[in-house]
Parts: structure tokens; C-alpha cells; sequence
């Protein structure tokens, strides 16, 4: 994907964390998205398969700037229960890991 493409795909998913955020996702339609991003539906769906597939890259996109060690705990998998699971091991290892050491 060129600079334009991702330029577009990163605009959609910041555009879609601020009205899921404000508007709340269920709130949130596509066309809410598309107007508020200044980007036709039918780019949108280049993009994502559905607004369910956007609100996936909103949350991975959030946990890869404010959790960076959680994106490492869930590399590799693609089904949300996995990532979950992986999420949930790694935070009891860490905090598991922070009692033994007294911290």
C-alpha cells in the first residue's frame, strides 16, 4: 500500500476511534464515518470488510501505541478470542512477576 493508502487508512481509523469514543460504536454508522473522514464509502470498503473489521484496527491501533508489550503478547494471531486470551496471560505474568519481586 502506497503513502496515499495508508495516509486514508490511518485517517479512517483515527476518525472512527473519535466517533466510537463520542458517538459510542453502536451510535457510530459508516456514513457517520465516511462524512466525518471526507472519504467515499466505497474507499472505506477497500480498506475494511465492515465497520466490525474497523473497530478491530481502532482497537489493535490503540493497543500498539498505549500497551506496545501487549501487541508483542498477541503477534501472530488473527482470531479476536486468541488475542484476548494472550492479552490476559501476558498482564497475570506481569503482575504475577511484579509480587514476587516485592513491586
Amino acid at each position: 500500500m502506497g503513502t496515499k493508502g495508508e495516509a486514508t487508512k490511518d485517517k479512517l481509523i483515527k476518525t472512527a476511534r473519535y466517533l466510537f469514543k463520542h458517538k459510542g460504536y453502536r451510535n457510530t454508522t459508516i456514513d457517520d464515518i465516511c462524512t466525518a473522514s471526507d472519504i467515499r464509502r466505497g474507499n472505506l470498503y477497500f480498506y475494511f470488510k465492515s465497520k466490525e473489521d474497523l473497530a478491530y484496527a481502532v482497537i489493535d491501533r490503540a493497543i500498539e501505541k498505549e500497551f506496545p508489550f501487549l501487541s508483542r503478547l498477541m503477534e501472530g494471531r488473527s482470531d479476536p478470542l486468541m488475542k484476548i486470551e494472550a492479552m490476559l496471560d501476558g498482564m497475570a505474568r506481569y503482575i504475577t512477576d511484579r509480587n514476587c519481586e516485592g513491586g
